[in-house]
């Protein structure tokens, strides 16, 4: 079955993609297609394996996501599961129409009470509070080592939480298991990550790019120009976590296979034939505990360095060199115009006020 082929099944569904590197979550399979390796790529699924086969059985609801349809399960903690993945999303993230989402927002709609469904925020001067609750002293350590890998390569900061309103809670999700599941971008005080009690720090840099608003990149629109995604390998209750997303954002230009947001090729394998492999039929890289260049790049351009936030000059005005908005151009995460005297900062699906210009 060639590309074209394979890919034509899914010409009529979609589904979220990562608005950065969509460098976004935590299907990260490892490793070859061996009985001895299906063992390290199960747990470092979107879900332990129990939970995947359990899942079979359960209900998902269709609802829009970004403007696109999507499945969805609602979760007991008031979260619903996107497409079964690691990923969870607030009900105000999602929609029961498409035309709820705006993909080229005007500045200043969320200031007069318009904003639309389907926001997702980025953490403000580039901070992620945290609060931690069970974790045992290993899974600790590698989630050390996932903070240290994104702070020390990009603008990104982890700080424990004294008293700030918006945070994450980072705990265990009792599953004996490599595995992890978060919320996606900054939520008040309701954001969370899960984390097995195996988890490394492979699974959790991922799960962090998800608390960053980053989604997988393997569901880019333009995936098919570097991947074959095999359909007849995929199990049944796991096909919606590779459909496409047409309204995402990019914060890289390039497709990256070697992204911490990128599923391995042997993710939700029925049969222990690859799900995804490059354009050639060969298997992706293994995935480590580390950020790709693009997964620095684009963090780099959504978080841009607070000294001079992107301007040509550090420390110079934002106000006197960021550019009119336009509703005519496309605008990039991180960046900023100005409209009707004030500045704006570009979100995953909405604007920023930063400060009334003089």
């Amino acid at each position: 079955m060639n590309m074209k082929t394979k890919n034509e099944k899914m010409n009529n569904k979609t589904f979220p993609t990562r608005f950065m590197l969509f460098m976004a979550t935590c299907a990260l399979v490892l490793g070859s297609c061996t009985e001895d390796a299906v063992e390290p790529e199960a747990e470092t699924s979107v879900r332990p394996k129990a939970e995947v086969e359990a899942q079979q059985e359960s209900q998902f609801v269709t609802k829009y996501f970004l403007g696109d349809a999507v499945k969805v399960e609602l979760e007991e903690d008031g979260t619903y599961s996107l497409a079964g993945t690691d990923i969870r999303l607030f009900e105000d993230q999602l929609s029961d129409s498409p035309d709820a989402y705006d993909p080229n927002p005007v500045p200043g709609e969320e200031l007069s009470g318009l904003a639309q469904h389907g926001s997702i925020r980025k953490w403000p001067d580039n901070t992620v509070y945290y609060v931690i609750n069970g974790l045992s002293s290993s899974v600790r350590s590698e989630l050390q080592k996932s903070f240290d890998e994104w702070t020390s390569k990009t603008n990104v900061r982890f700080k424990e939480r004294t008293n700030q309103s918006n945070y994450v809670t980072i705990s265990s999700s009792g599953s004996n298991s490599n595995s992890g599941v978060a919320t996606l971008g900054m939520y008040g005080s309701s954001g969370y990550i899960k984390l097995g009690t195996r988890a490394t720090a492979v699974v959790i840099i991922h799960e962090l790019g998800h608390t960053l608003g980053y989604i997988h990149e393997q569901n880019r629109a333009d995936r098919d120009d570097h991947i074959i995604i095999n359909i007849e390998n995929i199990q049944p209750d796991a096909v919606d976590q590779f459909y496409k997303n047409t309204s995402a954002i990019y914060l890289t230009s390039d497709f990256d296979i070697n992204s911490t947001m990128m599923y391995g090729s042997y993710t939700f394998s029925k049969n222990g034939q690859p799900t995804i492999t490059d354009l050639n039929g060969n298997i992706l890289p293994q995935r480590q505990a580390s950020l790709s260049p693009l997964d620095i790049e684009g963090t780099n351009v959504a978080y841009p360095s607070t000294d001079g936030g992107g301007s040509p000059e550090p420390g110079a005005d934002l106000c006197d060199t960021a550019e009119e908005f336009s509703s005519n151009k496309a605008y990039s995460v991180g960046d900023y115009v100005t409209y009707y005297g004030r500045l704006y900062q570009r979100d995953y699906t909405r604007w920023n006020y930063i400060k009334t210009c003089n």
